[in-house]
């Protein structure tokens, strides 16, 4: 039985003329992503800003505060503070507290009768499922509907949601490391 051979990465000299975050062909593949990914980043935050319907207009609704109320939504469980910023993977707690106040106030959210200050739970309202259901019947029609037309898009999806998976992890423990050197 033949063993599979590696490839050698091929060493590919820097160029001068490239962009700085782009000299080596595996470079310029990791700005593109970066590139797609805040696009797409900021994309997705618009749709799920809008995707509110009039509670989300009328109350200054953000994606970010979707993405908390989706959370949320997830389970039946109420969650806290420290549960939205791990499930999330984000670091500003104090914006996830501004958005679960403007949640709150919006009546989409509320507090668990009982918790305390120090480990508040949330869970979303009627008003936050209605909203919910808007973005739903939003998303079917105008994102999932219009899909069907691409070959093999759950695969694609998976695909990428794998990568992204495994990017998550690299950019995270670079990230760490990076913290580690100031």
């Amino acid at each position: 039985m033949k063993s599979a051979k590696r490839k050698k990465p091929v060493a590919v000299e820097p160029s001068e003329d490239a962009p700085p975050l782009g000299r080596t062909e595996r470079e310029r593949v990791f700005l593109e992503f970066e590139q797609a990914l805040i696009c797409t980043a900021e994309a997705f935050y618009r749709f799920a800003g809008v995707a509110l319907g009039p509670m989300g207009k009328q109350n200054k609704l953000t994606g970010q505060e979707n993405v908390i109320l989706q959370q949320l939504m997830f389970t039946p469980k109420p969650r806290s503070v420290s549960d939205l910023s791990r499930f999330s993977n984000r670091d500003g707690i104090s914006n996830i507290q501004y958005s679960l106040r403007k949640l709150t106030a919006a009546g989409m959210i509320e507090k668990v009768p009982g918790s305390t200050n120090r480990d508040t739970r949330y869970r979303p309202t009627a008003a936050g499922r209605e909203a919910t259901e808007y973005l739903v019947a939003a998303r079917r029609e105008l994102l999932i509907a219009p899909s069907a037309g691409i070959n093999d898009i759950e695969a694609q999806l998976q695909s990428a949601t794998n990568a992204m998976s495994l990017l998550t992890g690299l950019y995270d423990r670079v990230s760490r490391v990076l913290a580690g050197r100031f």
